[in-house]
């Protein structure tokens, strides 16, 4: 319990960092007029498109449990997912596992399993995330004074050593290594299991949930088809780059900055850091990495980029609210 109220409270600590960082020297009468001068014709597009990505995402979960039950609901996935998103908003990464006790309980599947699948999920979003991070790293971020005003001078230090053989050898060995070695202790659980499964032996406790996460992140193994769940995959950091761009227009960056897809995937990418760290909803450090990333790339008055940052997660923040509530009626009137 108090671990939990520890990790709560970093939590907030960090968001709360980053947000003043974020707006700590905005002049709030400038982004009262930004804010003001916005225009909505792209609010209906991206609520559009927002609900497309949690369409995409349950549609690329569904692969992976499939392999347990085959006839299992997309309203119910759907439905998971956005609970779990709901419940980011407050305790950051706890909607993982609301997501996975609602889909057990509806679909009468073992939490763990589930739990097991939503983590691979996520260890498959941060491959994906560090692929595109090093894409932009190459071929956006040029120069050194790019990387430090986005990153920090102590990152600057450690791209230095990363060019290195020995820091190329690292980042090259390391990562496969610690791939390599989860991935057979989860091997050696599976085949314990299965052992004890032909023996009769029945698993209780600690070991009963170890061994039901396993089996949800051995699904991979059981995966059937493979080219959709890759082109899930890519369909949605697609849908991503979009749901940066197309909040752009609302601010004029089309027309004002020369702002593109590229450069909205740019913001993506570079935002998604932000994402992944333990603040609550993202805030702050969402609205940190956004601005900066306009700013430093793009030349994009910070400002702009903060009012950008506001609305853009507002936007998602409403959208879950509005896709949650549909989706909570619709289960109503289908009892």
């Amino acid at each position: 319990m108090k671990k939990n109220l520890v990790n709560i409270l970093l939590g907030f600590l960090i968001g709360g960092v980053f947000l003043w960082l974020a707006i700590g020297n905005i002049d709030f009468e400038e982004l009262r007029q930004a804010l003001r001068l916005m225009t909505w014709g792209w609010v209906a597009p991206f609520l559009l498109v927002c609900f497309l990505s949690f369409v995409i995402r349950a549609e690329r979960w569904k692969l992976l449990l499939e392999a347990d039950k085959s006839d299992i609901t997309r309203r119910t996935l759907i439905s998971a997912i956005l609970y779990g998103y709901m419940v980011n908003y407050i305790i950051p990464r706890l909607g993982e596992v609301t997501r996975s006790i609602y889909t057990s309980k509806r679909e009468n599947l073992s939490g763990s399993a589930i739990l097991g699948t939503v983590v691979l999920e996520r260890v498959i979003d941060v491959l994906s995330i560090g692929l595109m991070l090093i894409i932009v790293t190459f071929f956006v971020i040029s120069d050194r004074q790019t990387f430090d005003a986005l990153f920090g001078a102590q990152a600057v230090g450690l791209l230095d050593e990363a060019r290195t053989p020995l820091g190329i050898a690292i980042l090259i060995i390391v990562p496969i290594a610690t791939l390599l070695l989860m991935w057979k202790g989860v091997k050696y659980l599976y085949r314990l299991k299965q052992k004890k499964d032909d023996e009769g032996e029945e698993v209780k406790g600690l070991f009963r949930i170890i061994f039901m996460f396993t089996d949800g992140l051995i699904s991979i193994r059981k995966l059937k088809k493979w080219p959709l769940f890759i082109g899930y995959t890519v369909v949605l950091w697609v849908i991503y780059v979009f749901l940066t761009f197309i909040p752009m227009y609302g601010f004029g960056m089309i027309e004002n900055y020369e702002l593109g897809i590229g450069s909205a995937f740019s913001v993506m990418v570079i935002a998604t850091i932000g994402v992944m760290l333990p603040s609550p909803g993202a805030v702050g450090t969402y609205h940190w990495f956004v601005k900066q990333s306009l700013l430093v790339l793009f030349a994009v008055p910070a400002v702009i980029g903060v009012a950008y940052a506001i609305v853009s997660h507002a936007a998602m923040l409403v959208s879950v609210l509005l896709f949650t509530l549909v989706v909570w009626v619709v289960d109503l009137l289908k009892k």
